[in-house]
């Protein structure tokens, strides 16, 4: 959880909420800004990669906005197109898990503490055809993170986590890499 103090509040239903700290703006001028209670607040070093995943099915924002699920990423790409983020760039989002003994960032540190994460609403195997408008939405994003950021590297989850089938088949890796 972050190290910021968190509010609680009410919902309609009158069931406490916990609050993440809000007091930040986005880092993207397109993203609509909704608050994951799950990051650690600061970074330990520069941001130096990017990883990309699939969701594995809906519900991802209201997952990232549970404590208890102990997960977040900076950005949410929905099918249609819609981008939000939920941590700021300048906080550590709770989205690479574990690494994997062979994979290409074994032995240099949690990709979390340098990596910026972005999730594409996908369905629940990770196979779909993603939509135009979702991937045309997701390159503009990543292209702007690389306009803050000249020497970003890219990387997917399955290449992180060797195994998971994340960002999945059919996710135009090439378009993002390039």
């Amino acid at each position: 959880m972050s190290t910021q103090p968190k509010p609680i509040t009410k919902d309609n239903n009158n069931s406490s909420i916990l609050l993440a700290n809000d007091n930040w703006k986005v880092d993207y001028s397109k993203a609509k800004k909704v608050v994951s209670p799950n990051y650690k607040t600061g970074r330990p070093v520069p941001i130096r990669g990017l990883v990309l995943h699939g969701t594995a099915g809906g519900g991802t924002i209201e997952w990232f906005l549970n404590p208890a699920s102990k997960v977040s990423s900076h950005y949410v790409v929905e099918q249609d197109g819609k981008v939000t983020q939920m941590v700021s760039e300048t906080d550590v989002a709770w989205h690479a898990g574990v690494v994997s003994p062979t994979s290409i960032l074994a032995d240099k540190g949690n990709p979390n503490s340098f990596c910026i994460g972005i999730e594409f609403s996908r369905n629940k195997t990770n196979d779909n055809i993603m939509p135009d408008a979702q991937i045309l939405s997701g390159l503009d994003l990543v292209n702007d993170i690389r306009g803050r950021y000249p020497h970003i590297q890219i990387y997917f989850h399955d290449e992180i986590s060797i195994g998971r089938i994340c960002p999945g088949p059919n996710f135009p890796k090439t378009l993002f890499r390039t």
